[in-house]
């Protein structure tokens, strides 16, 4: 019998599908698109996810405390890939992109201590840019409305700034920015062909590392 891979997919809106036209769940959203045979793909979107924003009324919203418990609750697992740092961008956080970026260099380090690994091998990590907010962002209301110019020019900075915090560590990185785009709808979330571009390069780069 062949033993199925496990891929975890940690993010936040653009993970979990959320439609920048209703805010419904995508069916067609890229964890679904990548036609992987004899892999399980193991969804861990939440919209609103942050890296390591910590909003007191929403607590639960930050991914950085939850991330091990992820991690345990669905080992074995082969790879995982983490794509946050959007929500990071809020104005409520403020952030500039190269602490978002320190921020998942701490993912990559909790990822890389043995102690979690007693019990299974340890998978691989990829840490995915995400993609940019929209041009528009500033002008927009709605789910765009945290957004401001500041979080629109750090966004073109969190590429190079995560790449460069995680180059030093033995895990993969992938630019979203590259491949895929907001919808000009709200800014944010990728439509149904974003979600199939991102689908489509990421399993190249996901068979690079787990060749079928």
């Amino acid at each position: 019998m062949i033993q199925k891979k496990r891929i975890l997919c940690y993010g936040d809106s653009n993970t979990w599908g959320f439609s920048p036209y209703d805010g419904h769940r995508q069916a067609r959203r890229w964890t679904r698109l990548l036609n992987l045979d004899q892999t399980e793909i193991i969804e861990e979107g939440l919209n609103s996810r942050t890296a390591i924003g910590y909003d007191i009324f929403q607590p639960h919203k930050c991914g950085y405390p939850d991330f091990i418990r992820a991690l345990q609750t669905h080992s074995p697992l082969d790879l995982v890939i983490v794509m946050l740092g959007t929500n990071d961008l809020k104005t409520c956080y403020h952030y500039p992109a190269v602490q978002i970026a320190n921020g998942l260099r701490a993912f990559v380090r909790e990822f890389l201590n043995p102690t979690l690994w007693e019990s299974s091998s340890m998978p691989q990590l990829m840490i995915v840019a995400p993609i940019l907010l929209g041009e528009q962002i500033p002008v927009l209301g709605g789910v765009a409305a945290g957004f401001n110019e500041y979080s629109f020019e750090q966004s073109k900075l969190l590429s190079s700034e995560i790449q460069n915090a995680i180059a030093p560590y033995p895990v993969h990185f992938f630019d979203a920015s590259t491949i895929a785009f907001a919808s000009e709808a709200d800014g944010l979330h990728m439509d149904e062909e974003n979600h199939q571009k991102l689908a489509f390069a990421l399993r190249k780069a996901i068979l690079d590392i787990l060749p079928e």
